[in-house]
């Protein structure tokens, strides 16, 4: 398996995994986007930030 093909798979496992909220809960998820849209911007880069760091890590650790 190439790495264009795992990084193809990984997006798709990503893509399955987001949308499992939205199917089961929609209702759920419209309050955490509402949350998250009130939320100050600072707080969300650094959430973001950390979620970048952390996927970055397993990515890391899966291909070493």
């Amino acid at each position: 398996m190439s790495k264009l093909d795992v990084l193809i798979l990984a997006l798709g496992w990503v893509l399955t995994i987001e949308g499992f909220l939205p199917m089961i809960a929609p209702g759920a998820w419209k309050k955490a986007v509402s949350r998250l849209s009130q939320s100050p911007d600072q707080q969300l880069r650094i959430t973001g930030t950390i979620m970048v760091v952390l996927g970055m890590v397993i990515v890391w650790m899966v291909v070493s």
